[in-house]
């Protein structure tokens, strides 16, 4: 199968490769968009307290005046206790309504990261196979926890950021321009300077974030391989390779950090210099005007207090638009992956399997220039019979059943089942039609009840979860365990035996009572006694309902009504098992391939 590479440098993945620019806008109309429109009541509460914290912080800067002029010049001391007094009840309110409106604005981050985490898991588990087979489980959870979470930032941080600090900083420059005008307006001067260096610098910022972003995913990625295949690892020796794996592409990520921060950094230091500078040039053209009576020293004392408590905001913004830029790019990525077509779920609905299932000169290959898996197949498979799949591995077996509930699309031809083209029916119906039991059996962390009744409506009784589990020669081993049905299972059930997975998987299967059951190589994971115990399940089960088989063990394929041979990707030979061992080559080696297994398995 064709995987993804996630690499930042793989040319595929031309989403990278797009303008930023040309997504601002619509990403944030659409995406955030939906998102943040249950919160705009929140939003506007919390601009209303940013703007009465502006207010009040227009109100300090401007008491400076009276309390210069009126304590220092005119020597008027009942001002020592009035005017201090009330700068504190300024300063508590202030404080009080600055916390109201942080407290809204970082809850309705965390809000918006759960809805948005909710979203793009429902996104996710609707997504082709064919979708997700092309990205890693890493990359899937680096921007599910990670980029999501860099969104949510923003609107906690960013956006609260900007609902504070631009009322602030228009209410205190007005305070200065009120006092004097020209003073006021030398301090603009050097705005349009930090401006472009900001926006210049920001832009960097983004683009090295989304670097960041996709390095993190190849390192979650690279973890939960590791994780996966840990006794694969140890029992080769693979942990110094794989840790010099880690350690080379973690300092790659911490280089693409670094970068990152000291761009943004340099935003706060370009603007740390520019206000010196504008402070600098105050100063010396204030001094002068007090120097001359121009103005008084209250007055001179007030627009700089004003100015000064505008350059803090002005310096948060400039870090706020860096990281608005830098969720820029992170958002690029979120919105790619919702950009993904779910998979179509409306159609016709299937009332069980009436008559045949029917493969119709069906080609695929997982890319339009891929070598194709499967070439020119026909088959046609009765309601009621058993079709034996086998072949040499990777001859395209598994890839055949993939097709019927639709994990893939035919490249070209077509299954039809009673006459209709799976692409029309729906797909959900379809799905309920049939049971798959693979060899690679997938148990969720929950009881063993709740994994024998998934997908089941709400209702399934104990008793029928309980004869599900009796055929699958499962009860014995269940009613044994501490905890019974209500045993709640490792990661991948990973605390019972390679059988009891197979046995409650069979288990699942049975309760779905399905028109069509597909075995992929479902006993191979057993042993012989197992096998025979649950062979015996099977051929309970399996009667009288249509079954497709992949296999490689001799008593699953004697009893098939058909046998179909497949060798790269296509169909050589087919019969019955006493046809095949007569007529066909390829049989006969795979024929006594398991004789000798069986043989050996014995001894």
């Amino acid at each position: 199968m064709k995987t993804y590479d996630s690499s930042p440098n793989n040319p595929e993945s031309d989403y990278r490769q797009r303008p930023v620019d040309n997504l601002v806008y619509p990403i944030l109309r659409q995406r955030l968009g939906g998102l943040v429109r249950p919160y705009i009541p929140r939003t506007i509460l919390a601009t209303i307290f940013s703007l009465i914290v502006s207010g009040l912080n227009g109100a300090i800067a401007w008491l400076v005046k009276p309390a210069m002029d009126k304590i220092f010049v005119e020597g008027n001391y009942k001002y020592i206790y009035l005017l201090p007094l009330g700068i504190i009840i300024l300063y508590i309110f202030r404080g009080a309504c600055s916390f109201i409106q942080s407290y809204l604005m970082q809850t309705a981050g965390m809000k918006l990261v759960r809805d948005l985490r909710n979203r793009f898991f429902s996104h996710l588990i609707r997504l082709p196979v064919s979708v997700i087979s092309r990205s890693t489980s890493g990359d899937m959870l680096s921007r599910l926890m990670n980029d999501v979470g860099a969104v949510g930032n923003f609107l906690s941080e960013s956006l609260r950021t900007f609902l504070l600090q631009v009322p602030s900083v228009i209410v205190l420059m007005g305070v200065a321009l009120y006092q004097r005008w020209d003073l006021a307006l030398l301090s603009f001067t050097l705005l349009p300077f930090i401006a472009l260096g900001t926006r210049f610098l920001s832009r960097l910022v983004r683009i090295r974030r989304k670097k960041v972003q996709e390095y993190l995913s190849i390192l979650t990625h690279r973890v939960n391989e590791v994780l996966q295949g840990l006794r694969v690892v140890k029992i080769f020796g693979m942990e110094g390779v794989k840790d010099s794996q880690f350690v080379k592409e973690n300092q790659t990520t911490y280089r693409q950090m670094s970068k990152a921060i000291r761009l943004r950094e340099e935003t706060k230091f370009l603007i740390e210099v520019l206000s010196g500078l504008a402070v600098a040039a105050i100063l010396c053209y204030g001094g002068s005007l007090v120097a001359s009576g121009e103005i008084t020293s209250g007055a001179f004392f007030s627009i700089i207090t004003a100015i000064v408590m505008a350059f803090a905001p002005l310096k948060k913004l400039g870090g706020a638009y860096t990281q608005f830029q830098e969720t820029l790019g992170i958002l690029e990525r979120v919105d790619h992956f919702l950009d993904q077509q779910q998979e179509e779920g409306r159609g016709q609905v299937l009332e069980g399997l009436r008559r045949e299932i029917r493969y119709e000169n069906v080609s695929f290959s997982y890319n339009a220039t891929d070598v194709k898996v499967l070439q020119e197949i026909d088959i046609t498979v009765r309601a009621g019979e058993i079709l034996a799949i086998v072949g040499p591995s990777g001859a395209g077996k598994s890839t055949l059943v993939d097709l019927i509930p639709r994990f893939y699309n035919p490249t070209s031809g077509r299954i039809l089942w009673d006459g209709i083209d799976l692409r029309n029916v729906s797909l959900a119906n379809l799905r309920q039609q049939m049971a798959i039991v693979t060899q690679d059996v997938v148990l969720f962390s929950d009881t063993i009840f709740e994994n024998i009744a998934a997908g089941q409506p709400e209702g399934v009784t104990k008793e029928e979860v309980e004869k599900a589990a009796r055929i699958a020669q499962a009860d014995d081993f269940i009613t044994t365990l501490p905890h019974g049905y209500d045993t709640v299972l490792d990661e991948r059930g990973l605390n019972l035996s390679g059988g009891q997975r197979q046995r409650i998987a069979l288990a699942r299967a049975v309760l779905r009572n399905p028109s069509l059951l597909i075995l992929d190589e479902a006993t191979s994971a057993l042993d012989s006694v197992s096998e025979k115990a649950i062979q015996k399940a099977l051929d309970e089960v399996m009667k009288g309902r249509t079954t497709i088989v992949i296999a490689h063990r001799l008593s699953t394929i004697i009893h098939a009504d058909q046998v179909v041979v497949i060798d790269q990707g296509r169909i050589v030979d087919r019969g019955t098992h006493e046809e095949l061992v007569e007529s066909s080559a390829l049989y006969q080696n795979l024929y006594h391939t398991w004789i000798d297994g069986n043989e050996k398995k014995a001894v």
